[in-house]
């Protein structure tokens, strides 16, 4: 005849122990890890705040000079044109196209 497993025994009844333990819990960290902790966090803070500040100001300084650059661009093509220009009129004058006359008082 195959074993027929026993049913489980019913829990026994929750007691309270009698005798506590006299010593307190000892800390996980010691409170001078604890302080150094909160002081390298600090000095983290502080450094990252620098390294914002910093690449702040490098934002503003690549900022000015793509507007200086842009301002150079903007003045060659206009010296460019009144260069153009310039040799287009003195190219007519010398080809004969172009005949200026000064009279004066009139």
């Amino acid at each position: 005849m195959p074993a027929v497993a026993k049913p489980p025994a019913p829990p026994a009844p929750p007691t309270e122990p009698d005798d506590f333990p006299q010593t307190t819990p000892r800390d996980l960290y010691a409170t001078s890890d604890i302080r150094f902790v909160m002081l390298e966090i600090g000095k983290l803070t502080t450094m990252v705040q620098g390294l914002k500040t910093t690449a702040d100001k490098h934002g503003d300084k690549l900022d000015d000079l793509s507007h200086k650059v842009a301002f150079v661009k903007g003045a060659m093509w206009v010296i460019g044109g009144v260069i153009t220009v310039g040799l287009l009129i003195l190219g007519w004058y010398l080809s004969g196209k172009l005949s200026v006359t000064y009279t004066p008082g009139t």
